[in-house]
């Protein structure tokens, strides 16, 4: 039990482990050590964050998205989160984020409800939201399968995966569409405020991680349980508790989209004629 009150409090306080080991009676470094062996077991025991796979779970996360901003196939919302950390060892600089600090870029997708469904924690701060994606194996789910599409910013390529917003809409329509593509896409960035709200370690406020990419990296992955967790058990946070996550406008993929894309985009904004 100590064990656990200890890896929670200082999940929730951030880089305060002296004050949590003098709360507890133990020393500095056996409170580091429990820390990590909470973390390595909340991710060993602990799984729930799940993309939708069944007929029945799309269907249900497609309902959600709808309900929420009017946009039909939408089964999650994806962003990058920048954690800071302190300065690895090896390879600082690549750690060092376009705020100009170091972290690690955690790209997450959540469904409609602010539930995390998929997760990729294994970059550094400096890589862009755009190529974590073309690595990860949600982007291949996503084309392999077509279970749907993602809500996603102009951080992201437009494809047939991924709807984002127009960079200049000029019709009533095509504002309309930014509007609600902006509705349904606010979910990823709630998701982060709750999730840095509930556990400080992960947010400014708390300091930065004081781990390895490695460590800080199971670190974020066990938080995100924990707060799925916390929304299977009906633990909400009040609005004073929900912190800024703290992420900029990733700078827009500069790429250009092909036309079957632009065409499916197009057909969903005449939706919002």
């Amino acid at each position: 039990m100590t064990k656990v009150l200890v890896g929670l409090r200082v999940l929730s306080k951030g880089n305060f482990l002296s004050e949590v080991a003098d709360l507890h009676g133990i020393s500095k470094q056996t409170a580091s050590r429990v820390l990590h062996e909470f973390v390595d077991a909340v991710n060993r025991n602990i799984d729930n964050i799940r993309f939708p796979r069944t007929q029945q779970e799309l269907a249900e996360a497609k309902l959600g998205f709808y309900k929420r901003c009017k946009i039909a196939n939408i089964v999650g919302a994806v962003d990058g989160t920048l954690v800071p950390i302190i300065a690895p060892k090896d390879s600082g600089e690549a750690y060092i984020c376009r705020k100009g600090f170091h972290a690690i870029n955690v790209m997450a997708t959540c469904s409609h409800d602010r539930r995390f469904i998929d997760i990729v924690a294994k970059w550094p701060g400096s890589q862009h939201d755009s190529s974590v994606m073309n690595t990860s194996s949600l982007k291949e789910h996503m084309e392999s399968e077509r279970p749907g599409m993602l809500l996603a910013d102009s951080g992201y390529p437009l494809t047939t995966s991924l709807l984002t917003p127009l960079a200049n809409p000029v019709t009533p329509a095509e504002a309309r569409y930014n509007n609600a593509q902006s509705k349904g896409r606010m979910v990823i960035e709630q998701s982060f405020g709750i999730l840095k709200g509930r556990f400080r370690c992960l947010h400014k406020t708390g300091g930065v991680l004081s781990y390895s990419p490695e460590k800080s990296c199971a670190i974020f992955m066990a938080c995100a349980r924990l707060h799925n967790m916390c929304l299977d058990w009906g633990l909400t946070l009040d609005d004073a508790q929900v912190v800024d996550p703290g992420q900029d406008a990733m700078e827009a993929w500069m790429g250009q989209p092909g036309l079957q894309v632009q065409e499916l985009r197009r057909r969903v904004v005449n939706t919002f004629v």
